[in-house]
């Protein structure tokens, strides 16, 4: 497995550990990892830049790297422009991981059917339209009226008896949740060099000791921050 370069040109800084009795501070040589590097907003809205991609069940981001460049090594990209700092409660678990995860989160499996929340689906007026959007959380005994016509005073009920709400129980709620982790964004493997560039470049700047965050591009890429 190639082994990442990611810190290669990152300076080395001293690490204070402790201060001994006689107030000397003992500290080691670490690479400099307090720099968050992300994408800056307005380019990560490039669609010519990154792609969708949903992450299969219990795929690592060395295999996707290895799937969409060839090389294991660059899985930190996808990390990095998914703004994923915590692996383990960012990436999406595998099914195994996801059940066993719910299961001691909850206390047994009767737990896990239990409502967690109630939400609305679409629900149309007699003419189709579209008078109350799905997806919205509401009580259980959630209701609503509705104008019969457009400036109309006269109001109407929606029959929510015929599924208008449903009710989302703490299994699917995480299931949900880990679904919408799983859901990436990808960098088109065309611009990996750039990026890589640019990390570089980022790297070379803190060598000379700046402490601003900011690099101007000089790739069509863009800056990172």
């Amino acid at each position: 497995m190639t082994q990442p370069t990611y810190f290669r040109n990152f300076p080395n800084i001293n690490y204070s550990l402790k201060t001994n009795k006689a107030g000397i501070v003992e500290s080691i040589s670490i690479k400099d990892y307090f720099h968050l590097l992300v994408p800056r907003d307005d380019i990560f809205k490039d669609e010519t830049l990154y792609e969708d991609y949903i992450v299969e069940n219990g795929a690592r981001p060395d295999q996707i790297s290895y799937e969409l460049y060839e090389d294991e090594q660059y899985y930190w990209i996808l990390l990095q422009i998914n703004e994923i700092t915590d692996y383990y409660n960012q990436w999406p678990m595998s099914q195994l991981q996801l059940d066993d995860f719910i299961l001691r989160k909850y206390g047994g499996i009767e737990e896990t059917e239990k409502i967690n929340y109630y939400e609305t689906r679409d629900v149309f007026d007699d003419d189709g339209n579209l008078i109350l959007p799905g997806g919205m959380r509401v009580p259980g005994d959630f209701n609503f009226r509705y104008p019969l016509r457009p400036g109309s005073a006269a109001f109407g009920f929606a029959n929510l008896a015929s599924g208008g709400v449903i009710a989302v129980s703490n299994r699917e709620f995480e299931y949900d949740l880990n679904f919408n982790k799983s859901r990436i964004q990808i960098l088109k493997r065309e611009y990996i060099g750039q990026y890589i560039r640019e990390v570089n470049n980022f790297g070379a700047f803190l060598r000379r000791g700046s402490n601003s965050g900011n690099i101007n591009s000089s790739t069509d890429l863009g800056d990172l921050r």
